[in-house]
């Protein structure tokens, strides 16, 4: 490998980790990723129930909105389904990249590591989606 081509690939990775840093963030006192203080199964115990849960998040100065669906198995999301709702075509086109995102950002991690901040180009739809994870997790705990 040339030195042009290995100063090339360090810039690329360091591209990619800013990308990746800026798509999704948790709270400063959260491990940015899984670790046994997170995953239920190492806790012995799930501080949420297992199953389907839908909520809806709204979000913005005109109120917007999206329908969260996550599955939850010891306390981690499963899968999860972002549906639109928005009605004006520039927002729609947001909200539907922002859904397209998710499932990558949080599926295999403990509901309670998982709050995204800038996904997709979306700033305000990610309120929306954190939102809908807070009603979700009430319920799942109720």
């Amino acid at each position: 490998m040339t030195a042009l081509s290995k100063k090339m690939t360090a810039a690329v990775g360091i591209s990619l980790s800013a990308v990746i840093t800026g798509c999704a963030s948790t709270d400063a006192d959260e491990p940015s990723s899984p670790s046994a203080s997170t995953n239920g199964a190492e806790r012995g115990s799930s501080t949420y129930a297992d199953g389907e849960f839908e909520a809806e998040g709204w979000y913005g100065n005109l109120p917007s909105s999206i329908e969260v669906t996550v599955t939850l198995a010891d306390d981690r999301i499963t899968a999860v389904k972002v549906t639109p709702r928005a009605t004006d075509e520039t927002s729609l086109g947001l909200q539907k990249r922002f859904a397209a995102a998710v499932p990558a950002l949080v599926v295999g991690r403990d509901i309670d590591s998982v709050r995204l901040d800038r996904v997709a180009g979306n700033s305000g739809t990610p309120k929306g989606f954190n939102e809908a994870i807070e009603k979700i997790k009430a319920e799942a705990s109720g």
